[in-house]
């Protein structure tokens, strides 16, 4: 997921005060303590056992699908898949699971909730004329999917009334005192974002739409819900999820693009808000949340970014394979001062050195400002 918007170091700093109380919550504590990667080195690989052989089975199959904070959904639904107990599935005992998902179930449940928040301080909510959230879109389908969706509920449930997210204390196991400074911590992601281009471009797109544009939009959004529809969708593929997940994808840009004017703006930029949040507050936080403080990771061969594309590529010995798209690093290069997030792992054969780990990664820009950027914690 990407964003073209440059993030502010306010933004990015606000982002990293939640993250961190979040990490210090009873229910965060107890899942991050069971993750392949926050296991020590000799229990990554071959020696997992247990819920963290689970984790680190699907990471490795269907690592598209393992959000951090997504676990208590996708784990069950991933389960369900033949092909997937096909790969050597490790066994884990049914009640130490069901006791994990349940915990697993609180995180995701305070996240949602609190991406809901956010999403409520949009200009107009709860009556957001977008396109894209006309049902079984990319962003609003049941089926799995690799977005946050939208879902119903968030906009009956008041959500734009709230001083805070309501129960993520409560679902995060936190006292009422320690619950202030979390509410504190959201308030100050909420302020922060308000005042992010997204945001700001949103706002504006809002408050031009004329009635011929509001129009525009309802139409597009009917469109959408016919060719859509649970029958269309079938007819297309009644089965596959990919090809299912394509057509939703398709279908969509193309009624989103066949907008103009002021219709057309108010589209683009609800889509830019979107990915805004599912880069930071989904991806990112989950990130920060269960896996703490970037690694900072010893690169070479370095390929620095070109003006206007924030992608640098690098190799590492072997070994990185422990590296995965997703997981956010420092780099040990002065070439790059910003925090970097995986996008592609390959092998890289050289006649010379032989196989190397080769990488590519965007850049998070001004991470290196709004984040503490630790030296000590320097991958071997």
């Amino acid at each position: 997921m990407n964003t073209g918007e440059e993030i502010s170091p306010d933004l990015w700093a606000a982002i990293w005060r939640l993250a961190n109380s979040w990490s210090q919550t009873p229910v965060v504590q107890e899942i991050a303590a069971t993750l392949p990667r926050n296991q020590p080195l000799e229990k990554q690989g071959n020696g997992a056992v247990g819920i963290p052989a689970l984790v680190q089975h699907l990471e490795v199959h269907a690592s598209m699908m393992m959000k951090p904070l997504m676990y208590a959904s996708r784990i069950p639904a991933l389960l369900s898949q033949p092909l997937l107990a096909g790969f050597g599935m490790p066994t884990v005992d049914q009640d130490e699971l069901r006791e994990w998902l349940q915990t697993a179930t609180r995180l995701e449940g305070a996240h949602r909730v609190t991406l809901g928040w956010l999403r409520a301080s949009l200009a107009g909510y709860p009556i957001l004329r977008a396109p894209q959230l006309a049902p079984n879109t990319p962003l609003t389908t049941e089926e799995m999917t690799t977005r946050y969706i939208w879902s119903k509920g968030e906009f009956a449930s008041g959500l734009n009334r709230r001083p805070a997210p309501p129960s993520v204390s409560d679902l995060l196991g936190l006292d009422p005192m320690a619950a202030v400074e979390l509410d504190q911590a959201a308030r100050e992601v909420n302020r922060t974002l308000k005042e992010s281009r997204s945001w700001v471009d949103f706002h504006g797109a809002h408050h031009s739409l004329d009635d011929d544009a509001k129009a525009a939009l309802r139409a597009a959004r009917g469109e959408l819900k016919e060719r859509l529809s649970a029958k269309a969708l079938d007819d297309h593929e009644p089965n596959l999820a990919l090809p299912r997940a394509e057509y939703r994808s398709h279908t969509m840009i193309n009624v989103v693009e066949s907008l103009t004017g002021p219709a057309r703006e108010y589209a683009d930029a609800f889509g830019e808000v979107d990915r805004l949040l599912d880069l930071i507050m989904g991806d990112i936080f989950g990130e920060l949340v269960l896996f703490g403080e970037p690694r900072r990771v010893p690169v070479f061969n370095v390929e620095t970014p070109t003006p206007g594309e924030p992608i640098v590529a690098f190799e590492t010995e072997p070994g990185g394979a422990f590296l995965t798209p997703g997981q956010i690093l420092w780099l040990t290069t002065e070439a790059v001062a910003d925090a970097v997030r995986i996008e592609l792992h390959s092998m890289k054969m050289d006649h010379v050195e032989g196989m190397q780990d080769y990488f590519e990664a965007r850049v998070l820009v001004n991470t290196g400002e709004g984040w503490p950027a630790s030296t000590s914690n320097i991958e071997q």
